[in-house]
């Protein structure tokens, strides 16, 4: 009995396989993070925010659909039958689109942050860099579905259009790059200009989220661009590209939900270092007081004791803001 040998087409159906099942985990952490957002910022956020997650949200629903269609189509529909693998579906061609646009707005996203918490040059500068760039990538994105598109979906010809997928990918890994350091290095510039240990502890927090969303997205983008060089008979870079995206989505939903819970701790530690510093002012000040003593009076006078009168003035300080509360915006302390 002849041995059949390891499928020759294992390197394509399987890393589609586990592309879409590990994107269907991460829509599935995308969708609890929505719901967060929803219930707890969606109706007192800015504008801005709520059009962001309305675009990427309907964005990640057309993904859902689309890349289900796809392995659909190949692994199912096209069981058996190795002519399916050498055709893609309509639906796969725009997968790379609704990618690109993702990574867009969560690039965005992070470039009006850069702007927001420095108005010096450099923030200037980094958030043009950061907004070009992702720009340059989405519009790269929009490139390999056209280009696709028009050479009838044909998977053979797919390394035709190699410079267009290294722009598209490279320009993601670039823009995750340029946000990271620019973000840490504000970031911890910031907190050295602080005393207050609250602002401290936050802006600490915000360093290691920075580093751990930027790393996430630039390792995805880097993986599918060597991945797409490296193995050109293979689709591991279909794995990764099915992953780009969601992870991108995830990010900003995840950036956007932290602004709650770093400012609860922000003002927790406030109140309690507020708290113990007006206890320590008062217990000196009771001891102040306690050593006066009445007061002998000229003899011509009666003697007479004065009794010692107590004035407390009581007095709240903003550490992070010298504005009016009805003019501060949570969103512009914690963005």
């Amino acid at each position: 009995m002849a041995s059949t040998g390891p499928n020759p087409y294992i390197a394509l159906t399987g890393p589609l396989l586990m592309g879409s099942l590990v994107s269907f985990f991460l829509n599935g952490a995308f969708a609890m993070q929505v719901y967060h957002y929803y219930m707890n910022y969606a109706s007192n956020d800015r504008r801005f925010f709520v059009c962001l997650v309305c675009v990427v949200v309907v964005v990640e629903f057309l993904h859902i659909v689309f890349s289900t269609h796809t392995t659909y189509t190949i692994l199912a529909l096209g069981f058996a039958d190795p002519r399916v693998l050498t055709n893609s579906p309509f639906s796969g061609a725009a997968l790379p689109a609704l990618n690109g646009t993702v990574g867009f707005c969560t690039q965005i996203f992070f470039a009006w942050r850069v702007l927001v918490l420095t108005k010096t040059t450099f923030g200037k500068v980094a958030a043009a860099i950061i907004a070009l760039t992702a720009g340059m990538q989405c519009a790269a994105a929009f490139g390999v579905t056209v280009q696709f598109t028009m050479l009838a979906r044909d998977i053979s010809l797919l390394r035709t259009l190699k410079n267009t997928v290294i722009v598209w990918l490279a320009g993601s890994f670039t823009c995750d790059i340029v946000i990271s350091v620019t973000m840490v290095a504000v970031l911890y510039l910031a907190r050295g200009t602080t005393t207050y240990t609250s602002s401290k502890s936050v802006l600490n927090a915000l360093i290691v989220h920075t580093v751990e969303n930027g790393l996430i997205t630039t390792a995805c983008a880097l993986v599918d661009l060597l991945t797409y060089l490296l193995l050109p008979n293979t689709w591991f870079y279909v794995c990764f590209e099915y992953l780009l995206g969601r992870l991108y989505a995830n990010v900003l939903l995840a950036t956007l939900n932290g602004r709650q819970r770093m400012r609860l701790a922000a003002t927790s530690d406030h109140e309690f270092s507020m708290k113990s510093t007006g206890k320590n002012s008062t217990n000196q000040a009771q001891v102040q007081l306690s050593n006066l003593r009445s007061y002998p009076t000229p003899s011509h006078q009666s003697s007479k004791t004065y009794p010692v009168v107590s004035v407390t003035t009581d007095v709240q300080v903003d550490d992070d803001s010298m504005l009016p509360k009805s003019k501060r915006s949570d969103s512009d302390m914690y963005p």
